[in-house]
């Protein structure tokens, strides 16, 4: 419509906005794209149960034996990372005794212990003192190893939630008669409810989601049976049905964690102006709160590494060792390293995406992105490797080109892309967000490009955030065992795998090296959190 001066109309035409705001944004596209290239292999798990519905037939014996020992596994490590983590915290928040400010630190060091190392040094240990009264092998030892190992991931988070409660309800419960354990127990728990609960979460998920401890105690759970089915029968679809059943328990698992929240509240009304006072404990009490976690920490940490040395001098001494160690060594640094490249610089594309596109599409993407570290690695591998299988038969079909892809590390680099991810992105992200958008805006009022923007700008700003994903995601190669058992090239033999087929067959003394060095480096990453948690502290 024209007006009556016959001039253009002051609108644009209908729809001339709208295609201008759904023209494809160039970031928005890469980071779709990159999503779907590690969300893709995830997709053949449900679809194997329509490829072959039958597949778990043959099976059928195998299914019951490993739904109750997951079963029995979730539940003993449940009560025990609950009561061990939720105590600790409550220990070193609460009270003060000599070396508390030492203790409560070193009480996070269990993380870098894996499982199957610290299972490496407990059936040396009772195979040595014969100690078969232990029973390691059994599920009440793999029960015992897990708690011991993963009760971190409660203490870390319930300290947290201690440390942000005001002393005001204590003080009104010790008000009304209560003592001091009491008023802990009936206020201060409850209150810290949503991070047991988070913290016995992430407990299960990795219990469920470990291989070497469980096949070398001889618990016959899922990761155990996928193992069994896909080497032992080579029967890929039963080995992708299993593995559909665990993420299962692991999704419902993490539904029953937010629904148990419901809607209750579970913070204090008003600001916190105090902090708590820790009540100084005396005597024997003193003796006994610095002398139990000294003992915890010394059998999971300090007398493991003490034999894993001892071992080691002698598997050295020993000389036939050192070539073998050296190419696991090489195997391991030379993965972790370039598994470094491609996950942060993925995590990286998907973090300036979500930033960069005015869209809410990078949002959606990044999620799906990112739900492989929840997944078990063994989950991983059988789900990687289908979709690259076929690709490899179809290069080879038009190339003659033989395995490119399932016969080399690239499946290695696809699976740990899928599973570590998400551990790389929230480290990017984080240090993104902490980059104010004013500079954006004028780098690019300065005529600099997204591309342009991010390199000079972003990346020099959050180097210290990219290191920390560095560093995380080289530790976690390191020491990821059942993705790189079943998806190693030959001759791929990494410290992990050398760990396990030596403690497998009892050569303890030969697993010993290649388990220290992963400790070592696994000490890193938790040094680096115990800094920073000082220094925010």
């Amino acid at each position: 419509m024209t007006s009556k001066g016959g001039t253009a109309p002051l609108c644009n035409p209908p729809g001339a906005r709208a295609g201008r705001l759904r023209r494809p944004d160039g970031w928005t596209a890469l980071t779709v794209a990159a999503a779907a290239l590690v969300a893709a292999p995830l997709l053949v798990l449900p679809a194997s149960f329509v490829a072959a519905p039958d597949a778990l037939s043959d099976f059928s014996g195998l299914l019951p034996e490993a739904a109750v020992a997951t079963a029995i596994l979730l539940v003993g490590v449940g009560i025990g990372t609950l009561v061990l983590g939720t105590g600790l915290a409550a220990l070193v928040s609460f009270f003060d005794f000599p070396g508390r400010s030492w203790i409560e630190w070193a009480l996070v060091l269990p993380l870098a212990m894996p499982g199957y190392v610290f299972t490496l040094f407990a059936l040396g240990a009772s195979d040595a003192f014969g100690a078969s009264w232990l029973h390691v092998r059994s599920p009440l030892g793999a029960v015992a190893v897990f708690t011991l190992v993963l009760y971190p991931y409660v203490y870390l988070l319930v300290r947290s939630a201690f440390l942000a409660q005001g002393p005001e309800l204590l003080e009104a419960a010790r008000g009304r008669g209560l003592s001091r354990s009491q008023a802990i127990v009936r206020v201060a728990v409850p209150l810290a409810r949503p991070a047991i609960l988070g913290g016995v979460a992430l407990a299960l998920m990795e219990s469920m989601a470990d291989f070497g401890t469980v096949n070398l105690l001889g618990l016959q759970t899922f990761t155990n049976a996928i193992y069994k089915v896909w080497f032992g029968a080579f029967d890929r679809d039963a080995a992708l049905q299993l593995g559909t059943l665990l993420v299962s328990i692991t999704l419902t698992l993490l539904l029953l964690e937010r629904l148990s929240r419901g809607r209750a509240r579970y913070t204090q009304d008003g600001a916190r102006g105090r902090a708590q006072t820790p009540v100084r404990l005396r005597g024997p009490l003193a003796a006994l709160a610095l002398a139990g976690p000294l003992l915890l920490v010394g059998l999971v940490v300090a007398a493991p590494l003490a034999q894993l040395a001892v071992w080691s001098v002698s598997s050295i001494a020993d000389g036939r060792l050192v070539p073998e160690f050296a190419a696991s060594a090489r195997n391991s640094l030379m993965l972790a390293g370039m598994s470094v490249v491609l996950v942060v610089g993925a995590a990286l594309v998907l973090a300036y995406g979500r930033r960069a596109s005015r869209s809410a599409v990078p949002a959606g993407a990044v999620r799906v992105a990112t739900i492989g570290y929840g997944l078990p690695g063994s989950v991983v591998a059988v789900a990687v490797i289908v979709p690259l299988g076929w690709l490899d038969h179809r290069l080879d079909d038009v190339a003659g080109v033989g395995l490119l892809l399932t016969g080399t590390v690239i499946g290695l680099f696809a699976a740990y892309t899928v599973r570590f991810l998400a551990l790389a992105y929230q480290s990017v992200d984080a240090g993104l967000e902490r980059v104010p958008r004013s500079l954006d805006e004028a780098a690019r009022g300065l005529g600099s490009d997204r591309l342009d923007v991010l390199a000079r700008v972003h990346v020099p700003m959050i180097s210290g955030a990219m290191l920390t994903a560095a560093l995380l995601v080289f530790t976690e190669v390191m020491k990821e065992l059942p993705a790189t058992l079943l998806l190693r090239p030959l001759g791929g033999d990494t410290l992990a795998v050398a760990v396990w087929q030596s403690t497998a067959e009892s050569l303890y003394e030969t697993a010993a090296l290649p388990a220290l060095l992963i400790v070592l480096v696994g000490l890193a990453p938790v040094a680096a959190l115990i800094r920073l948690s000082r220094r925010a502290a």
